[in-house]
């Protein structure tokens, strides 16, 4: 059997040792899987929910044949994935997700957002900027954020989409799965708690008896409010590199995450 992991730069494993220039397999999702099989991370630094649906979809019909769960970390509203009609200079180029960084402006405004600094992933981020500018991709990102991916209407609703779409892939194709996220704003939040009818849709399509989300923190002012892997490690004050909780927050959070994966390798099996 094979464990299929989609997600963001926290399940590809960035700033773990072993990542390198392949996955890590010190995340969460591989640690769940390594008594059960064989292992694919479709994940990849910066992607956005719809380019994790589609990679794990991607991923999911190549391997049609073989037996196969998924494990899924979204990531946060406000990451939008477009096929480009030129050469991105990224890996997965047309395919290029889009974020509030990719329109910085300012090269200290990204050190604000580090927990420790590193130089090399500082540098890193730095050329990922410079090329958005050089391929256009920066201008487009400024006009799409500024009319309309700003908005936390249309974050959630584009993510709440792309949840209840492979959520069904997934059902109909009678593959198991288990989705967690990086943060549970994606739940809590003005959009979900209003009476929007697009909203309320798509959120009541979500089958939770699908999902692990983590306890509250001991560090946290918040009470009785479920946590992504993010929030959950950096409340409980794991080991953080720029932005990634390390080695240790993966064990722990496989450790918690494991009986509800066991039961979903025992299904499929």
């Amino acid at each position: 059997m094979i464990t299929v992991a989609g997600g963001d730069s926290f399940v590809f494993g960035s700033e773990l040792r072993d990542c390198g220039p392949g996955w890590s397999m010190g995340t969460f999702p591989a640690l769940l899987s390594k008594d059960s099989g064989g292992y694919l991370c479709v994940a990849w630094p910066g992607n956005g929910n719809d380019a994790i649906a589609r990679s794990v979809i991607t991923a999911c019909e190549r391997l049609k044949d073989q037996n196969k769960v998924v494990v899924v970390s979204w990531t946060f509203p406000g990451r939008y994935e477009f096929a480009f009609s030129y050469d991105t200079g990224q890996k997965q180029s047309p395919w290029y997700s889009i974020n509030p960084w990719t329109i910085k402006q300012n090269a200290e405004d990204i050190k604000e957002e580090f927990v420790t600094h590193n130089e090399a992933v500082y540098r890193d981020q730095i050329n990922t900027i410079n090329r958005a500018k050089r391929t256009g991709v920066a201008d487009f990102a400024d006009v799409f954020f500024r009319h309309v991916g700003a908005s936390e209407y249309w974050e959630i609703y584009s993510s709440l989409k792309e949840i209840v779409y492979l959520q069904n892939y997934l059902k109909v194709n009678e593959i198991p799965y288990l989705f967690t996220c990086a943060d549970t704003i994606l739940f809590y939040n003005h959009t979900v708690k209003s009476s929007d009818s697009n909203i309320a849709s798509l959120y009541n399509q979500i089958d939770f008896d699908k999902w692990y989300l983590f306890p509250q923190g001991t560090h946290s002012w918040e009470t009785l409010t479920p946590r992504g892997f993010y929030q959950w490690a950096v409340e409980n004050k794991y080991p953080v590199g720029t932005t990634h909780p390390l080695e240790e927050a993966h064990t722990v959070a496989a450790s918690l995450m494991q009986e509800k994966f066991n039961a979903l390798v025992k299904k499929s099996l």
